[in-house]
């Protein structure tokens, strides 16, 4: 019996081999595999039945329940039925004989439980490990055993004793082996599926990509593949492509060219500027992504090119621009710098040379009110008096205009500056010079910045000295100084309860000898917020105003970062 079922192993092993040529050849057309095979496994039962150990006339026992079982396993039902058609029909018409019933039995039971377990992995998707097949082995010849209770005259009592040790001892273990040939086979063929998908994929997306893809022998630098678009920039056929060294692409030394291949080797991808000969004749900019991958079981380099002249050529005009820029920068500064050394020695010139006749203008003209002021009439006293408030005025605008040309060329002293206690001592300066008035000055306190205190100084003397001065008309005067926090920009603002103005004329406010209101009833030369102005810019800020007549006035400004 060991010996028919040795034989039966060689035979079904060949089989397997048919079943799984068959498969690969026919793959895409199911229908017509499952029938061969079929036909395939049938055949094998017949033949096993051929070579059988003879235990009575017309009692044999084979391997046909290990065929039969693995055809149920592997092929489904069209493959098993096929089969069981086949060695049913060659058990009943050839064989025969009186154990004919448990043959069948012994067939139907194996398609039986094969098919059963065919079912059960295709729905739980689990796998057939080795406890699984030796447990199937062992069902299947089981029920063989159970078919014999069908032989006639009670011959089991005599036949199972017999066969019962090697049906349950060697059947399930030649069940188990040529499974796992199957499996393996199966395993080996999903994988040369995946492997042959996978490469479909690869030349799909490497043909229809509009990238330039090259791939390169990193041993020798040649050329082993190229997609349309590579044929399309650089002029030549893949087949020319094919014939061509890198190192007839690339203008760079060969020395170099194998020192980048390394490099390449030794990283996971690499981006590298590169020249690119053409067939066309000219040489292009080129930036080349490229690293190592498998392909056909070797390591060969992957490289995506793109043109990058246009770009390299643009970056270029870019550098020459800025350079050229930089150049008319340093100009235009040398000539600016140039420009505010001559304002600033007109402005001593034209400081020094109207005070000497304004200072005559009005030393003279108080010479001749006190020695002939009692002479002069009234009205020649009256203008008189007006060319001496007007040569006093002038002297005050010259000294206006020459802060207001020294804080645009003054350099700043950033240091922690404490707003409120220069705010207090403005309070006090303003306090002196109103003595007559009640003015309520009030002062947020720590109201730190980081700015120039010289500066600053003047710009709250400005601020709050317009305040005071703006509200001469009211009886009780109210300024505050304080700060507010906006997004995260400290912002200062000076209110006043005075006469206010009209914002349609808010543009005005900051331009120099621009005035709002009455010079006789608000003294001054109209150049303060001008000043004010130019310093909150120096120091990178902005300044603004919001008010309406007679309700007051707000003055908001900015110190940059402080």
């Amino acid at each position: 019996m060991a010996i028919s079922i040795l034989q039966n192993i060689s035979l079904i092993v060949s089989i397997a081999v048919i079943y799984h040529f068959v498969s690969r050849q026919l793959h895409g057309r199911p229908l017509i595999v499952s029938a061969l095979n079929g036909v395939l496994f049938g055949s094998a039962a017949m033949l096993a039945m051929l070579n059988p150990f003879h235990f009575a006339t017309g009692i044999i026992y084979d391997g046909r329940t290990i065929i039969i079982a693995v055809a149920g396993l592997f092929g489904g039902p069209l493959v098993v039925g096929v089969a069981v058609a086949i060695a049913v029909a060659f058990r009943v018409f050839h064989v025969g004989g009186t154990g004919y019933l448990a043959g069948i039995l012994s067939i139907l039971f194996a398609a039986a439980i094969g098919l059963a377990f065919f079912y059960w992995r295709k729905r739980s998707g689990k796998p057939l490990n080795n406890w699984r097949l030796l447990g199937i082995g062992y069902l299947v010849h089981f029920f063989m055993l159970v078919a014999q209770f069908a032989l006639p005259d009670q011959r089991w009592k005599t036949i199972l004793p017999a066969i019962v040790v090697p049906v349950l001892l060697l059947y399930p273990l030649a069940f188990f082996f040529i499974c796992r040939l199957f499996i393996d086979n199966e395993e080996r063929a999903n994988n040369l599926a995946m492997l042959e998908e996978s490469e479909a994929r690869y030349r799909l997306l490497f043909k229809a990509h509009n990238s330039i893809m090259l791939l390169i022998d990193p041993d020798s630098g040649r050329i082993i593949d190229a997609n349309p678009s590579a044929e399309s920039f650089y002029g030549w056929t893949r087949s020319q492509l094919l014939s061509m060294n890198i190192s007839e692409i690339n203008i760079q030394p060969a020395e170099q060219i194998k020192e980048r291949i390394k490099l390449i080797q030794n990283q996971d991808k690499s981006i590298f500027i590169l020249k690119h000969r053409r067939a066309f004749g000219d040489v292009r900019d080129v930036e080349v992504f490229s690293s190592p991958v498998e392909y056909a079981g070797e390591k060969v380099l992957y490289s995506i090119v793109h043109d990058a002249t246009a770009r390299i050529q643009a970056e270029k005009k870019v550098r020459e621009l800025n350079q050229t820029l930089e150049q008319r920068v340093a100009k235009r500064t040398q000539e600016l710098q140039d420009a505010n050394k001559e304002l600033e020695a007109f402005a001593y010139s034209v400081s020094h040379d109207l005070r000497a006749p304004l200072r005559a203008i009005e030393g003279f003209s108080s010479l001749l009110s006190e020695e002939a002021g009692k002479t002069l009439s009234e009205s020649s006293q009256h203008y008189l008096g007006r060319i001496r408030y007007n040569a006093k005025k002038m002297s005050q605008l010259i000294d206006d205009l020459l802060r207001l040309s020294r804080i645009s060329r003054q350099n700043l002293e950033y240091s922690k500056v404490d707003l409120s206690l220069l705010a207090r001592e403005i309070a006090g300066e303003m306090a002196a010079r109103y003595p007559e008035r009640k003015i309520s000055i009030s002062i947020q306190e720590n109201m730190i910045a980081m700015a120039d205190k010289a500066l600053v100084e003047v710009l709250l003397l400005n601020l709050i000295g317009n305040a005071c001065k703006f509200t001469a008309s009211t009886a009780n005067a109210e300024i505050r100084f304080e700060r507010m926090d906006m997004d995260g920009q400290g912002i200062y603002a000076v209110t006043d309860n005075g006469i206010g103005f009209d914002m349609e004329y808010a543009d005005k406010l900051f331009s120099p000898f621009q005035r709002l209101h009455n010079e006789k009833e608000y003294e001054g030369s109209g150049i303060g917020l001008s000043i004010a102005r130019r310093i909150v810019a120096r120091h990178g800020g902005r300044i603004w105003a919001e008010s309406a007549p007679k309700q007051g006035a707000k003055f908001y400004f900015t110190l940059g970062g402080g």
